[in-house]
């Protein structure tokens, strides 16, 4: 009688809980019965079902989220997920998902990037347009934020009120080769005072235009002069045996 009481005290503080977390952890109650996808852009929700239908059935107080996560981790257009469980047997994944911002041109195509220059996956027709073009000249790096504010910059003060920008080559930490269809040849501009070389284009424009009747580039990038690189024409072949 005398180690009865201390006895039950030990059951009811030990016995019990212990039991519950058995029931809790083996009961079918807890399994994975729903799964909601948040709404998704560029990411079918079908296709992130299918990357955890698996996981259906399976007990969601012992399910790991990192597996979860790394189920999700195959896709590159998924940055990253906000996952969380909902008992008894629900769990929602809300997904962040990458931005394609430009075009990369790439020797094996053209493919998606975002602003911090991941590149997602090539350019798929039905997917995101009436995205700026972007390509890399040989030892320069890729600083997409960097070509958007040049475009974003020609788009506004491009010479007479040029459209049509088609495309930005890299050439190095701040210079780029500019190729729009509103103008015969490409342009070599500096991201520093663009709007200032854009504006000194304009004024030279007529004259170029009359004076050099093919151009191959003009280079803006020089404070006080203006490099023109007229189109080497072939040399006649008549007359020779």
């Amino acid at each position: 009688l005398l180690l009865l009481r201390p006895f039950l005290t030990a059951l009811l503080l030990v016995g019990l809980p212990v039991a519950a977390a058995v029931w809790v952890s083996t009961s079918p109650l807890f399994e994975l019965v729903e799964m909601e996808i948040g709404p998704t852009e560029h990411v079918a929700s079908a296709e992130i079902t299918g990357a955890l239908a698996d996981l259906q059935g399976r007990h969601l107080l012992g399910l790991s989220l990192t597996d979860v996560e790394s189920r999700l981790a195959g896709n590159r257009w998924i940055e990253g997920a906000a996952i969380r469980k909902e008992l008894p047997d629900r769990m929602v994944v809300e997904l962040r998902e990458r931005h394609p911002v430009a075009l990369l041109r790439q020797d094996e195509g053209l493919f998606y990037v975002d602003r911090t220059g991941f590149v997602i996956e090539p350019y798929n027709p039905t997917g995101p347009v009436d995205l700026p073009l972007l390509s890399v000249a040989p030892g320069a790096e890729l600083d997409v934020g960097r070509a958007l504010v040049v475009a974003t910059t020609f788009d506004r003060h491009a010479p007479g009120g040029a459209v049509g920008l088609s495309e930005i080559e890299l050439l190095g930490i701040d210079d780029f080769r500019i190729y729009s269809a509103a103008l015969p040849f490409p342009v070599l501009v500096s991201g520093k005072e663009l709007k200032t070389q854009l504006d000194k284009l304009e004024k030279l424009l007529p004259e170029i235009n009359r004076r050099i009747p093919s151009v191959k580039a003009v280079d803006l990038r020089f404070s006080r002069q203006i490099v023109i690189q007229p189109a080497v024409e072939p040399r006649s072949q008549e007359g020779r045996g």
